[in-house]
């Protein structure tokens, strides 16, 4: 079942590396990102991530950030001019919702307005239409959107974000269901809950014979199960409604990357990843999703951004003919 809401439709213009876009990108409720590098995928998913949170002085904090800035900002220097085209002016991105609600915002050093179905509109009521629209409370709309970027230093930062609302998370059952869902499918220990030790995370092995059960550091894991542990329990507990996943494989082998991708298009949430992976695509068209969409970007010699979108069965059509990744793009003509 769809969401009740979610992000429908996405315009860029003088965002990042984007001049903008030939159309608006339409996106579904699973959606695959891929093009070279540089075309503007992390781009495309940091301008998603900014809808709750436009501005570091709008109501309440975002999710995950480094001293108290959003975490977009961090990894760009700090500072909003690093994320305007040609760091001068100002950006402008509009956002089009399931319920045909559209939302406007320009990016600079001082925000010129905020737009509500293309009318000037303060920030209470920018905040109220996303409350409305996802049915949540005001205070939680800076958790509407999730980034999980392709970032050393972001899973250390989420491990202490955890760590401060463990007892919650225990609570809930959460220590043990993400080992039950996403770790043990793909490992050969038997494990059954997180826990913290010497304010760590680690994973309880249940060693068959005398030598009982053993206490495993999360990290000492390797970087996949940490990320996908780590971040499959901040989703649990946050519960945001648009999870964004850049450069999802990287760490990860096939089986991990099965195990997560089947765990993420199983729940109502919407979900923007970026890949270079033909795994990725692989297991994405493998689950045959109705409501899932590929979408390719292509940069023009102007940095507009071309779009074309695939179905998981046209892109598995594609896939069977044996074409790479890496060639798709060039085939397809995009």
């Amino acid at each position: 079942m769809a969401p009740q809401c979610y992000i429908e439709e996405i315009d860029i213009q003088e965002f990042r590396g984007i001049r903008g876009l030939k159309n608006p990108i339409k996106l579904s409720k699973y959606n695959i990102i891929i093009g070279r590098n540089n075309v503007g995928k992390t781009a495309l998913l940091e301008a998603l991530y900014l809808l709750p949170s436009p501005y570091d002085s709008i109501r309440g904090q975002p999710l995950i950030g480094r001293h108290r800035m959003p975490l977009v900002i961090n990894l760009h220097g700090g500072d909003w001019t690093s994320l305007i085209y040609g760091y001068s002016g100002y950006a402008k991105l509009s956002y089009k919702l399931s319920t045909n609600v559209t939302l406007e915002f320009n990016l600079s050093y001082k925000p010129e307005y905020l737009r509500v179905d293309g009318e000037e509109a303060g920030i209470d009521l920018y905040i109220d239409s996303i409350s409305k629209c996802f049915n949540i409370k005001e205070e939680d709309v800076s958790r509407l959107t999730f980034l999980i970027p392709n970032d050393t230093l972001f899973i250390k930062d989420l491990h202490g974000r955890l760590l401060e609302v463990w007892d919650a998370i225990v609570k809930e059952g959460l220590h043990r269901e993400i080992v039950s869902r996403l770790v043990n499918p793909v490992v050969y220990d038997k494990f059954t809950e997180i826990l913290i030790e010497r304010n760590q995370l680690k994973l309880r092995n249940e060693v068959g014979g005398d030598i009982g059960p053993l206490y495993i550091t999360l990290t000492d894991l390797g970087d996949g199960v940490e990320k996908v542990t780590t971040v499959g329990l901040a989703l649990e507990y946050f519960k945001p409604r648009v999870v964004l996943w850049d450069d999802l494989e990287v760490a990860m082998h096939p089986g991990l990357v099965r195990s997560i991708l089947r765990w993420l298009t199983s729940r109502d949430w919407q979900v923007v990843i970026s890949t270079h992976s033909i795994d990725v695509l692989n297991i994405f068209t493998d689950l045959g999703l109705k409501d899932g969409k590929i979408i390719l970007l292509r940069k023009t010699s102007d940095d507009f951004i071309e779009v074309s979108s695939y179905t998981p069965m046209e892109m598995g059509d594609i896939i069977e003919k044996g074409i790479d990744i890496r060639k798709i793009i060039d085939i397809l003509e995009l």
